[in-house]
């Protein structure tokens, strides 16, 4: 006499499981009542053969209340660093062919110390960057410079253009293979943007009287 309403809650639970296992969260509010009744009904009649399911629980750091955004960290698809040595040596709009001496400029730099291209580069453009800069401005009748600090991205902007402009000299059939040459001098401490870099700070510590002056 039990099997007729055991036969009709597995019906039930046939019919409604097939949203419930493809997931709950597509399943209307109605649904998921009914199936949980049907899921007690038979749990009474079979008690310690039918367990009721258990809600999909949300994936680890997402987060499902309405209204609320879950912060996630994206890296970026290129080095910064990189990218700001692909925008320096961009001309006239070619991307492309500046990323390609880019890339190549770090083939050169691992040829010539056998060792990873990317901490190279950083150290050498650590060691070049400088710290301040001077503006020239009027006063009166005279001429007066006043050093200004830089900023990160203006630090890593000037010592990235004072090597590739110091690169021209180097001996080298391409344009990465010169500057490549370049940063392994400015690493060893052979190379004249040192000097141009200890320039800027003597010419900014002669006029730092001048540094309370608005321009």
């Amino acid at each position: 006499m039990i099997l007729a309403p055991v036969f009709t809650s597995v019906v039930m639970i046939l019919r409604l499981g097939t949203p419930f296992i493809r997931g709950l969260a597509t399943t209307s509010t109605s649904s998921n009542r009914v199936l949980n009744d049907a899921f007690n009904e038979l749990s009474s009649m079979l008690p310690g053969v039918v367990a009721k399911p258990s809600p999909p629980t949300p994936a680890t750091g997402i987060s499902t209340a309405p209204g609320k955004l879950t912060n996630i960290t994206i890296p970026p698809a290129e080095d910064p660093l990189l990218q700001y040595l692909t925008n320096t040596i961009q001309k006239h709009g070619h991307r492309a062919r500046a990323a390609r001496i880019t890339s190549r400029t770090l083939m050169h730099l691992h040829t010539l110390t056998r060792s990873p291209a990317l901490p190279i580069l950083r150290a050498a453009v650590f060691a070049a960057s400088p710290a301040v800069r001077s503006l020239m401005h009027r006063h009166g009748a005279k001429n007066v410079a006043k050093p200004v600090a830089l900023g990160e991205k203006q630090r890593t902007r000037k010592a990235l253009g004072w090597m590739l402009e110091a690169s021209r000299g180097r001996a080298g059939r391409s344009v990465e293979e010169r500057l490549a040459r370049e940063v392994v001098a400015v690493v060893k401490g052979e190379s004249e943007v040192l000097k141009r870099k200890e320039e800027v700070h003597r010419f900014a510590m002669v006029n730092r009287g001048n540094a309370q002056w608005r321009v």
